[in-house]
């Protein structure tokens, strides 16, 4: 995802990516499934004068959907992925090899990272209360590099408030 504002610290790289771990944690616990692979990534834009990209992979020895086990993993990608004196405009978070919860195979001599009475709880009072009502601490509080949306194309298709009103 693109950046309101670009990123050009190292703390402010790691909450954003904070930000997208638990957006895919968020959606893969609601579809069911953990990830055995994330990935992250962070670049400028193709049009800067010494267009750069970075990206970082990991792999799970138990796949996981817990938002702070991702959190943890990127905040500490960050650190490899942070270049000074590049002013990061792309930055996100995938999760790669999604396997089913009810399949999940565990390992005897790993402990399992998962804590779904947590997550459980987060995602209830996220949905309750609105998203972001509970978060990491990672994320930060004050985020100047969210996606600038004051040009969003209303949404005729999906919410009611949207419909343009005709009198006749």
């Amino acid at each position: 995802r693109s950046v309101g504002q670009r990123i050009t610290t190292l703390t402010e790289l790691q909450q954003a990516l904070c930000k997208h771990a638990a957006i895919v944690a968020t959606k893969i616990r609601q579809q069911g499934s953990c990830c055995a692979h994330l990935l992250a990534f962070a670049h400028n834009s193709p049009f800067d004068a010494r267009p750069v990209s970075f990206k970082y992979q990991h792999r799970f020895e138990v796949p996981t959907d817990d938002t702070l086990v991702m959190s943890n993993l990127v905040s500490h990608a960050a650190r490899s992925l942070f270049h000074k004196g590049v002013e990061y405009y792309k930055i996100g978070v995938g999760a790669i090899d999604l396997v089913k919860t009810k399949h999940l195979q565990l390992d005897l001599l790993s402990p399992n990272p998962n804590n779904p009475k947590l997550m459980r709880v987060l995602d209830s009072l996220n949905q309750r209360y609105g998203t972001d009502t509970l978060f990491s601490a990672g994320q930060g509080i004050h985020n100047k590099w969210h996606m600038k949306r004051e040009k969003l194309t209303p949404q005729y298709t999906t919410r009611w408030k949207n419909l343009p009103i005709i009198v006749c």
